[in-house]
């Protein structure tokens, strides 16, 4: 449904192994920010050294203006 508060929103996980380098998955989460509107909003450092970053961005619904009929 258009007005369904669940699908405001679409996801993305982002997970970063442990021997990776932080600016490897920092540059990852720069460019979905930036060029994809993408926003973070949780990280999650596990015990073993690797990451998970969740991100979140609003789904932008279209009307149609036109009123083509075939």
């Amino acid at each position: 449904m258009p007005g369904d508060p669940e699908h405001r929103y679409e996801y993305l996980i982002i997970t970063a192994r442990p021997g990776e380098h932080r600016s490897v998955a920092r540059a990852a989460l720069r460019e979905h920010s930036e060029y994809g509107k993408w926003e973070l909003i949780r990280t999650c450092l596990y015990e073993g050294g690797g990451q998970k970053y969740w991100l979140r961005r609003r789904v932008m619904r279209v009307k149609p203006t036109l009123n083509i009929r075939a």
